[in-house]
């Protein structure tokens, strides 16, 4: 090992996955890629999120990229929306840039916004960190 080299940052993790036989209830948070091919009945924030085609999310979605080709029941906030011809969205859109494939189905308001990820469900904690510090 030597020493005298600079300390290299964090290798990117693999995304994870939530296979198609899973349900899971509760908030997820990642700083990595999420995949979801189940049931999630929550909010999920990650920088990277996929939405399989057979999966779907009751709650709020949020991301620096959000890519769906399933369902979707409430808000999407992100930098980056993707809907696929196989998504069904029901709930607004925040969003800096969307892209809407032919047969996309997309039942709620479209808004766009230079920080779409302000108002997530889900705070990033380092921004929660700052908040309470400023109050102390």
């Amino acid at each position: 090992m030597n020493n005298s080299m600079p300390e290299k940052s964090k290798p990117k993790s693999g995304p994870s996955i939530l296979s198609h036989d899973m349900h899971v209830v509760g908030k997820i948070f990642s700083t990595g890629d999420i995949q979801i091919e189940g049931r999630l009945d929550g909010d999920l924030r990650s920088h990277a999120v996929t939405i399989g085609e057979k999966a779907l999310v009751s709650g709020e979605v949020a991301g620096d990229m959000v890519t769906v080709f399933g369902q979707v029941k409430g808000t999407i906030r992100a930098r980056q929306v993707y809907l696929c011809a196989t998504s069904k969205v029901t709930g607004d859109v925040f969003n800096e840039v969307l892209a809407i494939e032919t047969g996309a189905q997309l039942n709620g308001a479209v808004n766009r916004e230079k920080d779409p990820l302000k108002n997530a469900a889900i705070k990033i904690v380092a921004e929660e960190e700052e908040k309470e510090a400023s109050k102390a």
